[in-house]
């Protein structure tokens, strides 16, 4: 698949620059600042995600990269304590991991390195970013998605280089960020003319959806979701498929059936607090869609609140 960016077409939706830079926190310990990527190349075998969070008032950093080539993951997590460096680019980056605004709402990269790899990731915007409103209440002040082509490399110690290009979502949120709500599954799905976002938080049994389906043109809310999961047998019970019925403001439908797009594409966090433990999936999927006769690729996201008390 030969792609060619329209980043340079795409115009801002409700955001203004300052939107991609960081934003003063109110004074609440959870308000949380967050960048997120992520891309795939079937062809290549490469997918992964990475986010950087800011907690200012904690004061805490959150570094994030996963890098999935054909069976062999890459990992690493690293949550540094202190105050957040004042210049916007030191606070993006702790090393190993780092992100550059090259131009706000169009052009990101992202630069990882260890011992194994290097890995530089160029994320350019196909569509315009999409606002997801208020959704629960209880994870963004505001929270942004936008689909882009990506194209990176790999380079290996023994001078080997694995070059890879497709498609990739970004989202950004700031705000207060409560991780401990019942549950939550997101869902971003790259096709070759649209994408479809979608986050459905249970925040003490009600049901939430925010998200869209986007094309370079318009952006078109959804209003209703069906979901079914299906699990891996074992003591932790990792999603390993969904079947996502879909419907948006006009009235077109949308069936999507996502699956690993390898054993290894995924992800598991757990994270404590009083009274129980929060488990987060994070997976890189394909999604078919029947009204579309299509496969795209992207993410499939499941959080899982056990409560102990």
């Amino acid at each position: 698949m030969d792609i060619v960016p329209s980043w340079s077409k795409v115009k801002m939706k409700g955001f203004t620059d300052h939107d991609d830079y960081l934003h003063k926190p109110t004074k609440h310990k959870d308000w949380r600042e967050s960048f997120y990527f992520n891309w795939v190349d079937l062809q290549a075998q490469v997918s992964g995600f990475s986010t950087i969070g800011i907690v200012p008032n904690a004061p805490k950093r959150e570094f994030v990269f996963a890098l999935f080539v054909q069976d062999t993951p890459e990992f690493y997590l690293t949550e540094p304590e202190g105050p957040i460096p004042k210049d916007f680019y030191q606070a993006l980056n702790d090393g190993q991991l780092s992100y550059e605004l090259v131009n706000p709402f169009t052009d990101w990269r992202i630069h990882y390195q260890s011992p194994r790899i290097s890995a530089e990731i160029q994320w350019r915007s196909r569509f315009p970013a999409y606002d997801f409103g208020r959704g629960s209440g209880t994870s963004w002040g505001r929270h942004l998605e936008q689909s882009g082509t990506i194209t990176g490399h790999i380079e290996y110690p023994d001078g080997r280089t694995h070059h890879f290009k497709g498609y990739g979502q970004r989202d950004k949120s700031w705000g207060r960020r409560n991780w401990h709500i019942d549950e939550w599954f997101a869902l971003q799905a790259q096709f070759d003319d649209l994408m479809i976002g979608l986050r459905y938080d249970t925040v003490k049994g009600k049901g939430h959806l925010s998200g869209c389906v986007s094309l370079a043109t318009e952006t078109t809310p959804l209003v209703k979701i069906q979901l079914e999961t299906e699990f891996e047998e074992g003591t932790i019970r990792k999603p390993i498929k969904a079947q996502t019925q879909l419907k948006d403001k006009k009235g077109r439908t949308f069936t999507i059936h996502s699956q690993l797009i390898h054993p290894v594409t995924f992800a598991r966090y757990a994270r404590p607090f009083k009274g129980g433990e929060t488990e987060l999936f994070e997976e890189m999927v394909t999604h078919e869609c029947e009204e579309l006769e299509q496969t795209g690729t992207g993410l499939a996201e499941w959080l899982f609140t056990h409560k102990t008390k």
